[in-house]
């Protein structure tokens, strides 16, 4: 399996910046169209807290199963997710609606993005009992989400797939916070922000750690693109669709399951392209690929609204 050995050199954003310079935009609009990741500097979390957080979850994820199995999804022990990701996000939506066009963060920042949820996953993937070859940890998918913030450690082994099909690693970035584009953005966007194929491989023989924030659309929202993100070409790629009805076909259609998944947010509400064939007469391209997931532990998902 081992195929990717060369790195991607992403965009790496100052959010503490106010305002970008034209050169600076131009470059993260280029990096989210070809990779839908970039990195984040200066978003006020600590290295201390992270390695506490770590250290806690080692703790956590080393207990016995039936232990664990009490914090579960059933458990009726509330948890929750705190503000400290929460500034980090808004700050990268802001500027990715800069990148969008002129005065898009006026526009639009509130009317579509003030009622979105997040919610926190910390995952421990478990060491490859070999070291011989890699193994994948999480295979291949997109978020469903409109934008995911991670943040990996050291050991690295997160992936993104190429528009050609290769895979590319994507390096751990000391100090920084990786932003990931999102099915809904890309949808919400008109594709001008690619929602990118990405996996998780693992190299070595000890245990891996990320922490990943999921920020979301409202359930009920209907994602459309804003004419003004369309442009004057007036060229929708995406019919619109509600986002709880997307999220429901990616988790209960026997295609759309995350352990399988077979169609992508474009398959689901992307405008069709119908074309003659000899034997058919008429054909739909659909772009499908498959999602395996390894060994993979989580924590209890837990829930923020703003």
């Amino acid at each position: 399996m081992s195929e990717s050995k060369t790195s991607v050199k992403l965009h790496i954003l100052d959010i503490s910046e106010p305002e970008l310079d034209p050169s600076s935009l131009s470059s993260l609009a280029e990096t989210c169209k070809t990779w839908g990741f970039f990195h984040i500097t200066n978003h006020g979390i600590s290295s201390d807290l992270y390695n506490k957080i770590c250290s806690l979850s080692n703790d956590l994820f080393s207990l016995p199963s039936e232990t664990k199995l009490k914090l579960g999804p059933f458990s009726s022990i509330k948890t929750y997710t705190p503000h400290f990701l929460a500034s980090p996000y808004f700050e990268s939506l802001r500027i990715l609606l800069m990148c969008l066009g002129d005065d898009f963060k006026n526009k639009f920042f509130e009317s579509e993005f003030n009622k979105c949820h997040g919610y926190l996953r910390i995952n421990n993937y478990s060491a490859p009992e070999s070291i011989e070859d890699e193994v994948e940890g999480l295979g291949m998918h997109t978020d469903m989400s409109c934008v995911t913030i991670v943040y990996q450690d050291k050991i690295g082994g997160l992936q993104v797939r190429s528009k050609e099909g290769k895979w590319m690693d994507i390096s751990p970035c000391e100090g920084t916070l990786l932003v990931n584009i999102g099915d809904m953005l890309q949808a919400w966007s008109n594709e001008k922000l690619r929602s990118s194929a990405h996996r998780v491989v693992l190299r070595r023989p000890q245990n891996r750690f990320s922490i990943a924030f999921f920020w979301c659309f409202e359930d009920d929202k209907v994602i459309l693109a804003p004419n003004d993100v369309v442009g004057k070409e007036n060229k929708r790629i995406y019919n619109p669709f509600v986002c709880l009805d997307y999220l429901k076909f990616r988790e209960n259609n026997e295609k759309g399951k995350f352990e399988k998944v077979g169609f992508t947010v474009k398959d689901f509400a992307g405008v069709k392209v119908w074309a003659s064939t000899v034997i058919t007469g008429l054909a739909s391209t659909l772009e499908k690929f498959d999602l395996v997931g390894f060994m993979r532990e989580t924590l209890p998902v837990m829930e923020l609204e703003v």
